[in-house]
């Protein structure tokens, strides 16, 4: 089994190695040359960002050729993936990829722009990760055929965000309190996309490609990254996954 994810604060990371397959970071698959995989059973995890996949993700389905008797996607969440199904569906549909089994895991909802994420963190026992993560994996492992549709609140969530997308100059709501910076540029390391810079100071320079995913604000050790807004200044990373786990999924190459 070979499990592809993409991670920002580790959620998906949990989440895909609960399948014990083999772990490929999708950033590093797309920094490399290889773009075929073959494999009984093929699965993708990945976090929904803004009502869809990242679209570094889009990209990579369409760039790459996956080979497989199952193909699965596990979608994690904070509350509904709104759209994510119907544009997994529909962008499959145009590389000639069917998917035998697709569903979502409610986890930490760490976008801060919207969300006091420490009050999220608070309401993670009421969301029953482990029951649902399990419920998923024996679904895996029977080869359960299931195409996960959104409720009327996805359905609505995705209405919504699709009339107030966000805004392509939303990184710019960023900002570095100086003295908190160490200058570890483990930011421009954790960056999905690597669209961090550093200054000839060695403090980081957020570009115009920015996912808003939160790597490099919940990842900084100082605090030092912060959001216009932000609803709390709370540092969220899954309790099962390391800094140095996060850096080798975004920071490297296959």
């Amino acid at each position: 089994m070979t499990i592809f994810y993409f991670t920002s604060t580790g959620n998906s990371i949990q989440v895909a190695r609960s399948f014990s397959g083999e772990l490929v970071s999708i950033p590093a698959v797309l920094k490399g040359a290889k773009r075929y995989w073959k494999d009984d059973v093929i699965g993708i995890v990945t976090p929904t960002y803004f009502g869809a996949p990242p679209k570094p993700v889009m990209e990579f389905i369409k760039d790459v050729k996956l080979e497989s008797e199952y193909l699965f996607y596990v979608l994690t969440c904070g509350n509904t993936p709104a759209r994510a199904y119907d544009i997994i569906l529909d962008l499959a549909s145009e590389v000639g990829l069917r998917f035998d089994y697709i569903n979502s895991i409610k986890m930490v909802d760490n976008y801060f722009p919207y969300f006091n994420v420490k009050s999220q963190v608070e309401t993670l026992p009421s969301k029953h990760v482990d029951e649902n993560l399990n419920r998923i994996i024996q679904d895996v492992k029977c080869r359960r055929q299931f195409i996960a549709k959104s409720d009327w609140y996805g359905k609505i969530a995705g209405w919504y965000m699709s009339i107030f997308p966000l805004s392509p100059k939303a990184y710019k709501n960023f900002y570095l309190i100086e003295e908190k910076c160490d200058h570890c540029r483990i930011c421009e390391k954790v960056c999905p996309i690597g669209n961090i810079v550093m200054s000839e100071s060695l403090t980081p320079i957020i570009r115009s490609k920015c996912l808003t995913c939160g790597a490099c604000y919940h990842n900084c050790p100082s605090g030092a990254i912060h959001y216009k807004g932000e609803k709390s200044d709370y540092r969220y990373r899954n309790a099962d996954v390391s800094l140095t786990d996060i850096i080798k999924a975004n920071d490297s190459v296959v």
